[in-house]
């Protein structure tokens, strides 16, 4: 299936179907731009993700108070609460599992560095290339499921390791 690049994405989506079968693949998209939203919202529900929008950072932070969502897209400059300070407070709950991927145009050091240090996973050029919006999703989806194992086996280990110290004493 070629894509607007020319590139196959054929294998990203068989890839991502394999993941669907592990996971929920829901993404929140939080974009003050409702052009942007509709656009990329409409690119990623016809390969089967199921999308919820949010206008701004606050708004975001409701949904994901009733909703678990293991992809968040976020538009880095937003009125009201930046994608920067949603991913702040997102970790700051605790939620770590949750992947993050930055939508911006911003591109020095110093704002990378500023993303990566308040939790952003990952980030994307405002006007992405579907090729690189699939492949982004596609490794944000198996670095969700990969956290998710990692935790569960943590409890697990931990659990044991409690009950061998309760045998032991």
């Amino acid at each position: 299936m070629a894509s607007d690049s020319g590139i196959d994405t054929g294998p990203i989506t068989r890839r991502l179907r394999a993941l669907k079968a592990q996971t929920q693949m829901s993404i929140m998209l939080v974009d003050d731009d409702e052009l942007e939203r509709t656009l990329l919202s409409d690119r990623l529900e016809s390969r089967g993700f199921e999308v919820t929008q949010a206008n701004d950072g606050a708004a975001a932070l409701s949904l994901l108070d009733r909703q678990r969502t293991p992809v968040l897209l976020a538009d880095w400059m937003m009125p009201m609460m930046s994608g920067i300070e949603l991913t702040e407070q997102l970790r700051a709950r605790g939620e770590m599992d949750t992947y993050v991927i930055m939508l911006t145009s911003r591109d020095s050091d110093i704002d990378l560095e500023r993303g990566y240090l308040a939790g952003v996973d990952d980030y994307l050029t405002k006007k992405v290339r579907e090729s690189e919006l699939l492949a982004r999703v596609h490794a944000a989806f198996h670095t969700f499921a990969l956290r998710c194992e990692l935790r569960q086996t943590r409890a697990a280990l931990a659990a044991a390791t409690s009950a061998l110290t309760d045998k032991v004493e």
